[in-house]
């Protein structure tokens, strides 16, 4: 692991130092940090960061229910990952690809067999990636919110 590097689950309290990584304006940020918290303060969702000597470069949100497709979560046995972002300065280092293999032994040791995650049609790194780790079988199809207004399919990852 590169010096100074750390995963690790984010405390409710540490997540406006997420601000930097997320791409919007003030009150579009406003309202996403909102409902994040609630999900948060629910236990609906973890989110887990690489953090460096700068702070919170990369981050992955697991989420354990889903209200949008039922597709994307089974409580107990199927997590969504999501909000998987990493600071650009930092691509193209496998440490995004770390902080995934960190997540999945994370959920893994919780009683996790299955994950899910979204990804654009059109986004062949990302696709490529998530493909190298069992994210292979398209369940789903998803369109986004006013955060990321994408449309993306649902692979599945079931170990």
């Amino acid at each position: 692991m590169e010096q100074g590097i750390r995963f690790r689950m984010l405390g409710e309290d540490e997540f406006d130092s997420l601000k930097k990584l997320f791409p919007g304006d003030e009150e579009i940020w406003k309202k996403y940090r909102a409902e994040r918290m609630n999900l948060l303060a629910n236990k609906e969702i973890d989110v887990f960061v690489i953090e460096a000597e700068t702070g919170m470069i990369g981050e992955i949100t697991v989420y354990y229910t889903s209200h949008e497709l039922q597709t994307e979560t089974i409580p107990g046995r199927r997590v969504y990952l999501s909000a998987y972002r990493l600071e650009e300065a930092y691509r193209g280092k496998g440490l995004g690809q770390k902080l995934l293999d960190y997540v999945l032994k994370v959920m893994e040791a919780k009683g996790y067999t299955e994950f899910t995650i979204g990804v654009e049609d059109d986004n062949e790194i990302a696709k490529h990636i998530y493909f190298k780790y069992g994210f292979v079988d398209p369940i789903d199809h998803g369109y986004g919110d006013e955060f990321d207004p994408s449309e993306y399919t649902i692979y599945l990852n079931a170990r």
